[in-house]
């Protein structure tokens, strides 16, 4: 648990983890504690999205928006800018009362928030399959819930969700493409992300895991039925179709993420008919 008593930005705790940064130079996520707080330190990153899948996003997002997207947000090219980027929704949405991490304190290039538990994708490893599926269900309906208040992620996949003292909260929102999107597309993105990084997490096979799809999907759309991001999924399938046409030949020798893209689409079909 946090010490709700430290102050973010407090001279000592800068100090301190400017002094752990140039001691673990290698290192991009630090866990760290200071005077009994638990937080986590995040460098900005050295990558940036190669200039293909760069090309396919924008094309995509040209379909779904009239507004087009700058070049360095497709492409995660400024990231010292995105830090800040980050800092400045987490302290808006933690306003709004959204449990995410708070922001400890900042520096150039660098970003501190309180350690908020474990991932969702981590948690599945020594619970019953009954209970991974109702937590993923949970994680469904506070995804819901997030946009029916008028937010968006942008990283909803379930390794940005955490589980802290039995809520769920949201991290990683180094994406700034939500604010050059009409928010139905926005939230439409982080839908699709949270259902993909959904399946095909355990051996259960396709079967039972285009059923969970199609129940998160359900799920989500029996607490939040908005007819914009239906239609946004709807030409979004255009792409989808597209995509698994060309790839079908390699459907079956490059794993599991390219499984998961043909599952997702066939999961979609159902639901949308």
């Amino acid at each position: 648990m946090s010490a709700p008593n430290l102050p973010a930005g407090a001279p000592e705790l800068v100090a301190a983890i400017e002094a752990a940064l140039a001691a673990r130079p290698e290192e991009r996520i630090l866990r760290l504690s200071h005077e009994g707080q638990s937080l986590v330190v995040k460098r900005a990153s050295d990558q940036t999205r190669a200039p293909w899948v760069t090309w396919i996003a924008a094309r995509i997002a040209g379909s779904l928006s009239p507004q087009p997207l700058p070049r360095q947000s497709l492409a995660l090219s400024d990231q010292g800018g995105l830090i800040r980027i980050e800092a400045r929704r987490l302290r808006s949405l933690h306003a709004a009362g959204v449990k995410v991490p708070r922001v400890l304190a900042e520096g150039a290039g660098w970003l501190a928030l309180e350690a908020v538990g474990e991932t969702l994708e981590h948690a599945r490893t020594d619970r019953p399959r009954q209970e991974w599926d109702a937590l993923l269900l949970r994680a469904m309906d506070d995804l819901a819930t997030f946009h029916r208040a008028g937010h968006w992620h942008g990283g909803s996949q379930v390794k940005n969700l955490m589980l802290w003292q039995g809520e769920i909260y949201r991290i990683d929102f180094e994406e700034d493409i939500g604010e050059h999107l009409p928010l139905a597309v926005a939230q439409t993105l982080d839908l699709v992300l949270l259902v993909n990084s959904c399946l095909l997490l355990d051996d259960r096979g396709e079967a039972a895991w285009q059923a969970m799809g199609e129940a998160l999907l359900e799920r989500y759309f029996a607490a939040h039925p908005a007819a914009d991001i239906r239609r946004c999924l709807q030409r979004a399938m255009l792409w989808l179709r597209a995509i698994t046409f060309l790839a079908r030949p390699w459907r079956h020798k490059r794993g599991r993420s390219l499984r998961r893209v043909f599952l997702l689409r066939r999961c979609l079909e159902r639901v949308l008919a």
